[in-house]
């Protein structure tokens, strides 16, 4: 018996460190496609100066747009936390939400086009396809990211909020 509890315990450990995997060093992972990226595009000293410098205005607002998108995820847990919680504030305040996160994608089409002018019309056709793939490889890592909150949802129906503790009676 005591052999096939810690069998079991072994294969859940492997199992959730299977699972964890994809969560390991997203960042690293990201980087490695973008050097592969503009290694292909075999860039200039000016493209690629220029590359960095939309890149990095790119990363200021993308960090400045989840602030706001976390800052009004926090209100809205604090509109459910009320004694009487209002409705219709609430659902205004999930719609600014789902605005702020609109804005941010669009943060990204406007990098692609920008990226997209500075090349010449041989390197838009290799930016084009890798671009496009990585665009399948990141909608692919956000389908299995909606699945596995889905999953949490179903345990805590609340739990879209993603704020620790947000709904406490």
């Amino acid at each position: 018996m005591k052999k096939i509890m810690t069998l079991g315990g072994l294969a859940l450990l492997a199992l959730s460190l299977t699972l964890a995997q994809d969560r390991i060093n997203p960042p690293n992972r990201a980087r490695g496609n973008d050097i592969r990226t503009l290694r292909q595009l075999k860039l200039t000293d000016d493209q690629r100066k220029s590359i960095g410098t939309i890149r990095f205005e790119l990363r200021k607002k993308t960090v400045d747009q989840q602030a706001r998108i976390k800052t009004a995820r926090l209100e809205c847990a604090e509109l459910f936390k009320a004694a009487e919680p209002n409705q219709s504030a609430i659902q205004k305040k999930v719609a600014e939400i789902s605005q702020l996160q609109s804005q941010q994608r669009l943060l990204f089409i406007d990098h692609w086009f920008a990226v997209n002018k500075l090349l010449t019309p041989d390197q838009q056709i290799v930016w084009k396809k890798v671009s496009g793939r990585l665009w399948a490889e990141q909608k692919a890592r956000a389908v299995r990211g909606q699945a596995q909150e889905l999953t949490r949802n179903q345990r805590n129906p609340r739990s879209f909020l993603r704020t620790p503790g947000a709904i406490r009676r």
